[in-house]
């Protein structure tokens, strides 16, 4: 019940409880015993409102936090920084390889050692049968009082055997007089080893649960090394993509403004009577047009941001901001050459996917291993070396425990096979499938591995060669624009016509946009190019960071960060040379474009028509 609620209900209490002694006050039979319960209850609930009116009252809740607004300049390095921070797939994944420390822990203590202790109590009456069970006749009841106590070691070995050292104290006090000395104190030390010799020798179990504990842990590293070289690209696209969509827009309003300008002169004109309703009408139809094109173009830039962010999923750029991203960068172009059998070699060291492979057949052929040597058949030795102590008190029995008192030993050897055998060699049976199935499996991963990156190294070539193409229809297209635009005012009156003019309007848009595209393709082909290749994490000097052993509170999962100097626009500064201020809404320089592959390697510039990017249309 809320505070307020309870301070009503004690007021209006109190005002009633006051009615009824005003009323009762006139009358005289009320008992004296009565009046004082009532006034001490009054003195209790005054004293409790006194005290809810004085308790502080709790914090009111704050209001959220308005939405963030503006622009949030970004390079590709910082997209993928934050990325790497923040990403929610990377942080999960991070979780698996100490899953897998706690799974090789867990097969490794099977040759922990085992301690076990027990101490029990216990009184015995019974009827006695004969007199061999106390002595004399007389007696009617055997009366014993006993106390046991044992404590041990067990520890298994690597050869298998298991080795156990017990020590064990008896008290035992009875009315019998056969029992001499009474009361008496027995102990026995107890060493014994159990040697598999057949099936269990060498421990093939728990030494298979270890090996196999190790390799997935091992898996487990690639495994997150996948997921890190996934959200790089992911994000890489991501980020891209925002600057292909953003640059489109400009493209798209650049469009709709030379539409808007033709049909603003075609109205003037009709105005003057030097041209027509047609030529006004057309102009009007290809702005309204582009201007559905720019309406679809910012909802693609704004979706685009949005995807981006929840990659990120960095809490300066929530989701449900109003803050837009803007990549600082633009899609870079550069020729290369790449070599074919160098990236499919580097491909099959690198990729997670076949290490995972190697690892699962590995797996596979101890399991073939140790379901071989479960089809053996049992056959144990077990030596065992008893010293034995007895005394009237606890510490003779104990003091009587050596070498030159009677000792007892056993010796032998177990041995059981089962008829048939048909259950273990029905498991090896099926290990030796599971085994060959591995075999075939990871050659399939290899062919679509080596596929997967032929396709890729194509389609760098491609797009390559698609941005020189789209460069030269780009710059034709200008051309014709330019052209177009001079042949209608030459065009005599009667027959001036701006149909061809806003056709080469569209045709300089889509070339434009058919130029940047290729530049987007050829930048995601580059790092599809290095994520086929396994090499993504490489080539972008990511390392990445186990958590502190010893970090307490919660626990946090394997990390992927740039190493501190890998960020290009940190310089060394000189000695003595005082650092640069940079205002916080100051833009970061890009930092210079990422290194290629291994197996890409640029050439210089063919002329100087080579396009090096948006911003450097001539290759200068």
């Amino acid at each position: 019940m809320p505070r307020r609620h309870r301070i009503r209900r004690t007021v209006r209490l109190l005002v009633c409880i006051g009615a009824a002694l005003a009323l009762g006050g006139c009358d005289t039979s009320w008992n004296v015993r009565e009046r004082e319960v009532v006034r001490t209850a009054l003195d209790r609930m005054t004293g409790a409102a006194e005290r809810a009116k004085d308790a502080p009252k709790p914090p009111a809740p704050k209001p959220p936090r308005p939405p963030k607004q503006g622009e949030v300049g970004l390079t590709l390095f910082d997209a993928v920084r934050i990325a790497l921070e923040n990403n929610q797939d990377i942080q999960i994944a991070g979780y698996n390889p100490l899953l897998a420390e706690a799974d090789l822990a867990t097969a490794r203590s099977a040759y922990d050692p085992n301690l076990a202790l027990s101490n029990t109590f216990g009184r015995s009456k019974r009827p006695i049968a004969s007199q061999l069970d106390t002595g004399v006749m007389r007696e009617g009841v055997l009366t014993e009082d006993t106390w046991q106590a044992s404590g041990g070691i067990t520890q298994r070995v690597p050869t298998g055997a298991t080795v156990s050292l017990t020590q064990e104290l008896n008290y035992l006090d009875t009315n019998s007089l056969l029992i001499q000395p009474n009361p008496r104190y027995t102990s026995r030390l107890s060493a014994e080893v159990n040697q598999p010799l057949l099936k269990g020798f060498g421990d093939p179990l728990a030494r298979a649960a270890i090996r196999i504990a190790t390799l997935s842990a091992g898996v487990t590293l690639e495994d997150f090394r996948q997921k890190v070289m996934e959200t790089v690209s992911r994000v890489t696209a991501a980020y891209w993509q925002v600057a292909f969509d953003r640059k489109m827009a400009r493209v798209y309003r650049e469009a709709l403004e030379m539409a808007r300008e033709v049909r603003r002169r075609e109205t003037v004109r009709a105005g003057q009577g030097i041209s027509n309703d047609l030529n006004v009408a057309r102009a009007a139809s290809a702005a309204a047009t582009r201007e559905a094109e720019v309406v679809r173009a910012g909802n693609r830039v704004t979706n685009g941001v949005d995807r981006l962010k929840l990659l990120l999923n960095s809490p300066e750029l929530p989701i449900d901001s109003e803050v837009a991203v803007v990549p600082i960068e633009q899609p870079r172009f550069f020729v290369v050459d790449v070599d074919r059998t160098a990236a499919m070699t580097l491909a099959l060291s690198r990729r997670p996917e076949l290490q995972r492979a190697r690892s699962t057949i590995a797996v596979n052929r101890i399991r073939v291993d140790v379901a071989d040597r479960q089809r053996l058949p049992k056959l144990d030795a077990l030596l065992r070396y008893t010293l034995n102590g007895l005394g009237n008190d606890l510490g003779a029995s104990l003091d009587s425990q050596h070498l030159r008192d009677p000792v007892t030993w056993v010796a032998g050897l177990e041995f059981e096979l089962p008829l048939g055998n048909r259950a273990a060699q029905a498991e090896h049976q099926r290990r030796r499938v599971e085994f060959e199935q591995t075999l075939l499996e990871a050659d399939r991963l290899t062919d679509e591995i080596l596929q997967e990156v032929s396709v890729a190294v194509r389609v760098v070539l491609q797009g390559r060669d698609e941005v020189e193409a789209t460069l030269g229809a780009r710059d034709a297209a200008k051309k014709v624009l330019h052209g177009e635009t001079v042949r209608m005012e030459l065009q005599p009156m009667d027959r001036r016509t701006n149909e061809e003019l806003l056709r080469a309007q569209d045709l300089v848009t889509a070339t434009e946009q058919d130029h940047l595209l290729a530049l987007l393709n050829f930048n995601l082909a580059l790092t599809e190019l290095s994520r086929s290749q396994g090499s993504l994490v490489e080539d972008n000097d990511i390392e990445i960071v186990w958590p502190e052993a010893d970090r307490p509170g919660r626990l946090v999962p394997l990390g992927a960060r740039f190493p501190p100097k890998a960020d290009p626009r940190e310089e060394a500064s000189e000695p003595g040379k005082p650092a640069e201020e940079v205002r916080p809404d100051q833009p970061k320089p890009p930092p210079p474009p990422a290194k290629p592959a291994a197996t890409t390697k640029a050439k210089p510039p063919r002329g100087t028509d080579t396009y090096i990017g948006p911003d450097n249309p001539a290759g200068t």
